[in-house]
């Protein structure tokens, strides 16, 4: 038997407002990462050592952190 808060849809509303949020930080870890490595490309291209390094470990924080919340919301 459903609760009262199924019947009224109040959980499926705070379900898609959790996917949307995680949607939002999905999209924006993408676009830090797009960031970087324009940032990379450019650091690359200038010759500058200390830039290229930090933008490579930004850029593993990163892909870390997009893949492990693609990892946490894998259906198994």
């Amino acid at each position: 038997m459903p609760s009262a808060l199924q019947r009224t849809g109040q959980v499926q509303g705070d379900i898609s407002m959790n996917n949307f949020i995680l949607s939002l930080t999905r999209a924006a870890v993408k676009l830090a990462i797009t960031a970087d490595l324009v940032l990379l490309l450019a650091a690359l291209g200038s010759l500058n050592i200390p830039t290229t390094i930090a933008a490579l470990l930004a850029l593993n924080l990163l892909c870390g952190l997009y893949f492990k919340e693609a990892s946490r919301h894998e259906e198994i």
